[in-house]
């Protein structure tokens, strides 16, 4: 059966996407989170895309759990065939020590695996499959303590914990080996000395060691085919498992990310952004020119009503296009990839696929007067939804649906993203202008290995099987846990109520990939790019005033660039000034500018 076909997005194909794509196969609790946010939680949206899509990931995260569960199964049979050759050797055992017609039962063959017997484990009193099945334990437990230490080192903590955490790994890591090589001796000694004279011992290791063979070669395989740097750009990506359910979650998440407008909790509004940066903001009296221009000329748009936030974000946008476009005609830079769009963001409380009236409301959660929801027939990520919440908000203000300017820029192959939120409005005869950056970090560093793994294919058989040898065990938990976690997830996606309670972006693929250190290039880049957009924000509301007839001689006197890459606003009369991320904003009444005559903003 045919599955359901990825749609292309923007970024469909671009770095971290692939990096994203290819953690699944390296980190299996990156891989379940994946599917437990897209696929379990059906009633929440997803995150603004931040430069990746996340449906290839989904589509590859899906795969790989239909791949461990095929392996879990086989494990499954080599394990059964274990014990079940323990039960046949024991039960032939008895039968010949008790003699012919003597019942032999599974009570009696369970109390004879734990007295040991001299032929069949050269007195261990533990059948083989048991015995192995704790080695299979320790060595999985091992491969635990390894990955819980590198995730240490990656979250940063202090160096005597990350100390103490690769010591304990290691530890563990000697004692599993040590336990390894225990099994293996006692069975070769006993074949050596005639105590043991089964076989099984040996071909069901060899067995788990072939099946964790077979799914590492499948691992690889995958990788080259869709996800090395050779093949990623013109690969078809895997689609997605048929049926009803992928259908509407790849509608849905198709229309959220490529929706300018996304739903929010107050508590945490900037889901995807990153780690905020300095954020800024000034507010400042609008005060009309009396008199013409230098040159006598009439005042610009002096008849044509007030500065209005639509008019000012316009401006910003001009200002911003021209430096892409420049920046396109004399480099490299990656301004020239700058995006600049707006965006709208409103309070939670609606379902993803519930249809409402278009636009006319600050809240969508809300109901109308009667008690009911209004409905109209269009989701609320719907294209003529966005419309009409962009056109309204722009100029409103308002607590709950915001309208921002998004600048973004993606550098270092989208390793690093640089958003920049601009928020601006002009009631009251005030002009109030918010700038927030934000910063995502590159990828974590395990996810971009699978390079070097993929660069070292084929290997040699002989170094291949050495390496099933030792991981097949691990393999063989590991895949079996995620095959019980599939089953339980399967149960409960069949039995859940699909119209949960609405929910908010909570999760970003990206941003739990991404990592907070940047290297001195890409700080010094960061810096650079948040510097060069605020200043064309100045640039931009300064253009604004001009062109609109207010007067700019207190915009000018008191702006300045500082070198830590904050606007800095003196005594403004009328107005207030807030920089930093603790910043506050403070007012400074004042008397007009000598020789320039109040005139009330209109």
């Amino acid at each position: 059966m045919a599955g359901v076909r990825l749609p292309q997005h923007r970024y469909s194909r671009t770095e971290s996407t692939r990096l994203l794509c290819a953690g699944v196969y390296q980190d299996p609790s990156f891989r379940r989170r994946v599917i437990s946010e897209l696929v379990d939680h059906q009633e929440r949206p997803v995150a603004p895309p931040s430069g990746i899509d996340v449906l290839p990931v989904l589509a590859h995260a899906l795969r790989v759990t239909r791949q461990e569960s095929r392996t879990a199964a086989l494990m499954l049979a080599a394990w059964c065939g274990f014990l079940l050759s323990d039960v046949v050797m024991f039960w032939d055992s008895l039968s010949d020590r008790w003699g012919e017609g003597a019942e032999v039962g599974f009570g009696d063959v369970f109390t004879a695996f734990y007295q040991g017997d001299e032929k069949l484990t050269g007195g261990l009193p533990l059948p083989w499959s048991q015995f192995y099945a704790f080695v299979a334990l320790a060595l999985w437990f091992a491969h635990v303590m390894r990955t819980q230490s590198a995730d240490g080192r990656r979250a940063d903590l202090p160096d005597p914990v990350a100390r103490a955490a690769a010591g304990a790994g290691r530890g563990v890591t000697l004692l599993a080996a040590a336990f390894a090589l225990f099994y293996w001796y006692r069975y070769v000694s006993g074949v050596l000395d005639g105590t043991v004279q089964t076989p099984y011992p040996l071909l069901f290791p060899l067995a788990v060691a072939l099946i964790a063979w077979w799914h590492q070669t499948a691992q690889r395989r995958a990788l080259c085919r869709w996800l090395s740097r050779w093949t990623f750009r013109r690969a078809t990506q895997p689609d997605l498992p048929p049926g009803p359910l992928y259908e509407d979650l790849l509608t849905a998440i198709r229309r959220e990310q490529e929706a300018a407008l996304t739903l929010y909790e107050p508590d945490s509004p900037f889901v995807g952004m990153g780690s905020p940066r300095d954020a800024w903001s000034f507010a400042m009296e609008l005060r009309r020119r009396a008199a013409p221009s230098a040159n006598g000329a009439p005042v610009p748009h002096q008849n044509e009503g007030p500065l209005t936030a639509e008019r000012a974000l316009t401006m910003l946008e001009g200002q911003l296009v021209r430096l892409r476009e420049s920046a396109a005609l004399t480099g490299k830079d990656r301004l020239r990839e700058i995006e600049v769009d707006r965006v709208v963001y409103l309070p939670g409380g609606v379902g993803r696929t519930e249809e409402l009236r278009i636009g006319g409301t600050a809240d969508a959660g809300l109901p109308t007067p009667d008690g009911r929801r209004p409905v109209n027939g269009r989701p609320v990520y719907d294209p003529a939804q966005v419309a009409a919440h962009l056109a309204e908000a722009v100029d409103e203000g308002g607590e709950g649906r915001r309208v921002f300017l998004r600048v973004r820029i993606g550098a270092w192959h989208e390793q690093v993203v640089v958003t920049v939120l601009v928020r601006l409005h002009t009631q009251g005869g005030m002009l109030v202008l918010e700038v927030a950056p934000h910063v995502l970090g590159p990828v974590r560093k395990d996810f971009a290995a699978m390079d070097a793994l993929v660069e070292k294919l084929p290997e040699t058989w002989v170094r291949g099987a050495l390496r099933a040898l030792g991981n097949g065990p691990a393999i063989g938990v590991d895949t079996a846990i995620g095959a019980l976690g599939t089953i339980a997830r399967d149960i409960g996606t069949g039995w859940s109520d699909r119209d949960s309670v609405p929910d908010v972006p909570r999760f970003s693929l990206r941003q739990v990939a991404g990592t907070k250190g940047l290297s001195p290039y890409q700080e010094m880049d960061v810096t650079r790019y948040i510097k060069t957009i605020q200043e064309r924000i100045v640039n931009g509301v300064r253009q604004a005033l001009q062109e609109h007839g207010y007067q700019t001689d207190q915009f000018e006197q008191h702006v300045y660039q500082l070198g830590g890459g904050s606007v800095f606003i003196q005594d403004m009369s009328g107005g207030a000034v807030s920089t930093g991320r603790h910043g506050s904003a403070h007012a400074h009444p004042s008397a007009p500018a000598h020789g320039a005559p109040r005139t009330d903003p209109r």
